[in-house]
C-alpha cells in the first residue's frame, strides 16, 4: 500500500471509483434497456446485440469494479494498520468489517508487510 496517500486521499479515491462504477452501470443499464425494446419489438437480434455493446460495456464495468475493490483494500489496509497501531485486536477490527476473524487476520498481515 501507498503509505505516502493519507486516509483523506483513500476515501476520495474510493468515492471516484464509487462515481465511475455508478456511471459504468447506468451507460450499461440504458444499453441493455436499448437492446431488449429492439429485441422485444422488432426481434432483430443482430442490432439488438450491436445496441448492447456487449464487449465494450463489460469492459468498461469490469474496470470500475477492478477500482472500486483496490480502492476499498487500500482504504481496508489502512485502517488495519492503524487500528493495530492504536490497539485494536484484529478481531476486533474484523467484527468492524464484518468478516471473519482468519480474513482479518490476513488483511492485519498485509498492512503490516506493506508498512
Amino acid at each position: 500500500m501507498d503509505r505516502s496517500k493519507s486516509a483523506d486521499d483513500l476515501v476520495e479515491a474510493f468515492v471516484e471509483a464509487l462515481g465511475e462504477l455508478r456511471r459504468s452501470t447506468t451507460t450499461l443499464e440504458r444499453a441493455t434497456r436499448r437492446s431488449l425494446k429492439k429485441l422485444r419489438d422488432e426481434g432483430d437480434m443482430p442490432t439488438a446485440l450491436a445496441l448492447a455493446q456487449p464487449a465494450e460495456l463489460r469492459e468498461s464495468l469490469n474496470h470500475a469494479i477492478r477500482r472500486v475493490e483496490e480502492s476499498r483494500h487500500a482504504i481496508r489496509l489502512a485502517v488495519f494498520d492503524e487500528g493495530l497501531r492504536q490497539g485494536m485486536s484484529i478481531g476486533e477490527l474484523g467484527r468492524q468489517f464484518g468478516f471473519s476473524r482468519q480474513l482479518a487476520a490476513r488483511y492485519a498481515k498485509e498492512s503490516r508487510t506493506d508498512a
